[in-house]
Order: C-alpha cells, then sequence, then structure tokens
C-alpha cells in the first residue's frame, strides 16, 4: 500500500511526533511505500529522516496515496480535500486539545486508533463517532531493550519528560534524595530533551515519566515508575498493568494525590526484578511490530469514499491550525507566568531570609557602632594629649636652643680674652 502518514507538526521530541516516526519506520519495514507529511519540520524531521523515512512539507509533492493515517485534526481536513476519495484513519494521542478530536463532520474520518482509554471514551462520546480501533502505545522492542541488570538498592533515577517542574519536581527530588538515590532530569526543562533515550535509561536502575516514556522504560527493562505534572499512579507492576495502560501511563488512573509521602513509602518498594517484569509485559502488549501490522489490516479493509466531503475542508483546517496557535501560545504563556511566579517566589523567600539576617546582626551593628564611637573618643583624646606632647616638645627645644645660643657666646668670650692679652702686651 502507498500510506500516508500526516501531521500537524513533526518539529520537537514528543510522544505524538516519536509515535509518527515509530509506525512510519515499522509500516515501512512490512513493504509498504510511506511518506511522511509535516506542515511543521524540525527535529524529530531529522530523526526521521535519518531512520529512511521520506518526509516533506510540501503538500503538492505528495503522491495519490491508498490512505491517510492522519496523527490530528488538521491534517485531516486539509488531506480529506486534497484525496477527497482517499479513505482515512485518525490516531488520537490525548484528550487535551480540540486538535485531536476527530473532525466532527461526517465521512471526514474512517475510523480513529485510540492509544487508551481516555481517548477512546472521548471519541465514542463526540457527536460524530468513526469506528474506534483501540491499540496500544507502540514502541521499538529492538532500539529499546535491557542493557544491564538493575541494582539493589536503586543507585540512579531518571526523570524523563518535557513538563515536570516546580513543587511537583521538588518532591520527586527531595524523595530520591533522602533515600540515596542519585537523580538528573531530562527534557525540555532541563536543558533539552534527548535523541537517545535508551541509552539514558540504560544507565539508570528507575525512570520516573509518563506516557510513552514509561512504555520505552519498560522495554529497556527499567524500574517504571508513574509520576508527572497530571499526577502519579507509583509503580509499573504485573498486577496494576491493565489499570495504568488504560490511562497511557498518564498519572491519573487513581484518584489519589501523590505527595512525598506516598513517593517516600513507593521508592523502599523497589525491587530489582521489576524490570524484567517489565520487559516482558512491553514484549507481549507494546511491540512497534505488531501495532504496525495492526494498522496495515486496519487500512486494508477501509472503503474509498463514494463521494467527496461536503463542506469547506480547507477552510475548517485553517481554522483547526489557527486554534492550535493559539492553544500553542496560551500553554507556553502560562508555563512562563507560572516560572515567573516562582521566580518572585523564591525573590520573596531570599527577602525574607535577607531581612532575618538583618534583624540577627542589627545588635552585633549597633554594638560596633557604639564601640567604634568609644574608639573614635579615646582616638580625639590621644590626639589632643599628643598636640600637648608636641607642644611641650617645641618648647623645650627652643629652651635648648636659646641655653645653647647663649654657652656658645661664653665659650667664645672665654677663648677671645688669652688673645687680647697677647695683642696688649706685644702691642
Amino acid at each position: 500500500m502507498r500510506i500516508l502518514v500526516a501531521t500537524h507538526q513533526l518539529s520537537w521530541i514528543g510522544g505524538a511526533d516519536t509515535y509518527t516516526v515509530t509506525v512510519s519506520e515499522h509500516l515501512q519495514r512490512l513493504g509498504h511505500e510511506v511518506t511522511v507529511f509535516a506542515a511543521e519540520v524540525g527535529e524529530m524531521t531529522e530523526v526521521a529522516r535519518a531512520s529512511g523515512v521520506f518526509v516533506t512539507a510540501d503538500e503538492r509533492a505528495l503522491p495519490e496515496p491508498d490512505v491517510v493515517y492522519a496523527q490530528d485534526a488538521y491534517v485531516a481536513l486539509l488531506l480529506a480535500d486534497r484525496f477527497p476519495s482517499t479513505p482515512q484513519a485518525m490516531a488520537i494521542h490525548a484528550d487535551e486539545y480540540d486538535l485531536w478530536l476527530p473532525p466532527q463532520l461526517p465521512g471526514v474520518t474512517a475510523a480513529v486508533v485510540a492509544l487508551h482509554e481516555r481517548v477512546a471514551k472521548r471519541a465514542r462520546a463526540a457527536a460524530v463517532v468513526p469506528e474506534v480501533v483501540r491499540l496500544t502505545q507502540p514502541v521499538d522492542t529492538e532500539r529499546f531493550s535491557p542493557r544491564g541488570p538493575l541494582h539493589d538498592p536503586p543507585r540512579r533515577a531518571l526523570l524523563l519528560g518535557n513538563y515536570l517542574a516546580g513543587d511537583q519536581l521538588e518532591v520527586v527530588a527531595r524523595a530520591c534524595e533522602e533515600a540515596g538515590i542519585d537523580w538528573e532530569q531530562v527534557g525540555y526543562r532541563s536543558g533539552g530533551p534527548t535523541r537517545e533515550p535508551e541509552r539514558l535509561m540504560g544507565d539508570a536502575d528507575i525512570v520516573i515519566g509518563k506516557a510513552r516514556v514509561i512504555v520505552e522504560a519498560m522495554a529497556s527493562g527499567r524500574a517504571a515508575y508513574v509520576y508527572d505534572h497530571n499526577g502519579g499512579d507509583g509503580w509499573v507492576t504485573p498486577e496494576r498493568y491493565a489499570l495504568l495502560e488504560a490511562d497511557n501511563f498518564g498519572g491519573q488512573a487513581e484518584p489519589v494525590a501523590a505527595d512525598l509521602a506516598r513517593l517516600r513509602s513507593d521508592l523502599k518498594q523497589y525491587r530489582p526484578d521489576m524490570g524484567a517484569a517489565n520487559r516482558q509485559l512491553a514484549v507481549a502488549n507494546h511491540s512497534a511490530n505488531k501495532h504496525a501490522q495492526d494498522l496495515a489490516l486496519l487500512f486494508q479493509r477501509l472503503n474509498p469514499r463514494a463521494h467527496p466531503v461536503d463542506g469547506p475542508l480547507r477552510e475548517l483546517a485553517r481554522l483547526v491550525r489557527v486554534q492550535t496557535d493559539i492553544d500553542r501560545r496560551a500553554y507556553a504563556l502560562s508555563v512562563e507566568a507560572r516560572q515567573a511566579r516562582e521566580r518572585e517566589h523564591g525573590v520573596r523567600l531570599e527577602l525574607v531570609a535577607a531581612q532575618a539576617r538583618l534583624a540577627e546582626l542589627e545588635p552585633r551593628a549597633s554594638a560596633q557602632v557604639e564601640r567604634i564611637g568609644r574608639l573614635e573618643a579615646e582616638v580625639k583624646a590621644l590626639e589632643a594629649r599628643l598636640s600637648e606632647l608636641d607642644a611641650a616638645a617645641q618648647a623645650a627645644l627652643e629652651r635648648e636652643r636659646s641655653l645653647l645660643s647663649q654657652r656658645r657666646v661664653r665659650l667664645g668670650l672665654a677663648l677671645a680674652r688669652p688673645l687680647d692679652r697677647a695683642r696688649r702686651l706685644f702691642g
């Protein structure tokens, strides 16, 4: 088949972008002709091209496909207009934004691929409901594989993701430090993401994150702990796997807060055999190879549209993209506002500490001022005494000079008398 995988962006290292590259690689391995269309290209585009996937941002360069696999509502509408008879499926990645809700226009999408139960529920609750196909998050189990045993006790934790910050980050950091576990955060909040998460996971005993990060950690044979900005559900174990997978390992499976006390308790329950169990779960339930097979079988049974979709598809696509840009700017501004509040809070704490230190130093400063005053008075007294002694010394010196002068006169007279006598005798 000629498969067109389409997304509004393939520009950053995130969950939907990584999924797009992963399924494109594995559909291509099955012998299908895969083209990726991305309206916005960037870092993840380079990753895709390096793996041999053809990516273009030029709609005019797209070949006629047998099926379109859209990753969002924008490209679903855009390509329904460009290829009016081509059948289309759409993946649903999240339930936070309308970008990932199938277009509410009959005939655009024949089937939706729901990667977890939260998005499946949202798709079924919509006004227009195409066929809902429930699959799991795929991971390349060859690329992500165990790179050594886990330590007991754990030595190192990897916090991998783009959203954990502020007080929630502080909770994890404190819990790890109290447990004697070194930790490192990698993502857009801490210097930028990595193109080689498998290498970093191989150096860790525990991986803390959400969604695809957890699936990749499981495939890597690591102990996986679900915790991120939306909440925390704790360790992935065989007993809790189904519950956590249904929520996409998103930290919302249980209505329980993950506070410092819980993290402290959970870290004590770490076991090195968690890695082997997670690896088995990942291979059995999240193989990208099996996921690509399921997609190909789905695509093969989709029928072409009998008639083009009636509606201003390009205008609707434009409006979806405008709304997406607004949502992204709003999110960026909310992050900036939160960071500004955090900086303000930090400044206030520093000010309080400085005021407390000032209050502590003020009595000592007052005592020092008094001591300086006493010393200045003593110095003035000594200067006055020194002036008196100097004047006395000057007077004594003058008297000495006067006496010396008188002595010289008398000495001169005494020396002159014999000469006077001689002049009288021989004159």
